[in-house]
């Protein structure tokens, strides 16, 4: 009993050094993904006559793909937030953007994984405002352009979560510049 518990423990030891001189191999994140998660959007309303900021909660959706030789690739974009009660007099306001562009993914840090991307495309703005028992609808779609980054947490080779994703909205409702800043985070699946 006693060679076998010397010999078992002399495996375990020689082993752990043997493990210890294998070079780590980094883990190496899939090329295409697709994002789904929650949306805060701090929209901007300058122009509207009605207000000139209301919080937004909502959702976002993201499809990217990056190409086999490099880390650029592009990412396709559609996010939609509203508020049911921007005010006591009962006003709703909902937004849905559908942008893409090009993105660029940085290298793997461990266990975080960095992007940046720029995207253009379209912004549909919507207000109903109630006034004297009917209701008013203002809408307005306008080109949008979006620029912002990305950090997701890797879980496995498949699986992410998007820890913060921070953009800079910027498009032209009712004839005014508005800009907003919007943070998404959610599950990024990966294949």
């Amino acid at each position: 009993m006693r060679k076998f518990t010397v010999v078992l423990l002399f495996v375990l030891v020689f082993g752990a050094f043997a493990a210890a001189q294998m070079e780590p191999k980094p883990l190496e994140v899939p090329k295409t993904e697709l994002y789904l998660g929650y949306a805060y959007q701090r929209a901007d309303t300058t122009g509207s006559n009605v207000v000139h900021s209301t919080p937004l909660n909502g959702f976002a959706f993201e499809f990217s793909h990056y190409f086999k030789a490099h880390n650029f690739g592009f990412t396709v974009d559609l996010a939609r937030g509203s508020n049911k009660s921007v005010d006591s007099t009962g006003i709703k306001y909902q937004r849905s953007s559908y942008m893409g562009g090009p993105s660029y993914r940085l290298h793997t840090f461990g266990f975080l994984t960095p992007s940046v991307h720029g995207l253009v495309g379209v912004d549909r703005d919507d207000f109903t405002v109630p006034q004297n028992g009917t209701t008013i609808d203002y809408r307005s779609t306008e080109l949008a352009a979006a620029g912002g980054v990305t950090l997701d947490g890797n879980l496995s080779h498949h699986l992410g979560i998007r820890l913060a994703q921070l953009d800079y909205l910027y498009t032209n409702h009712y004839g005014t510049n508005q800009a907003s800043l919007r943070y998404t985070g959610g599950v990024v699946f990966r294949f």
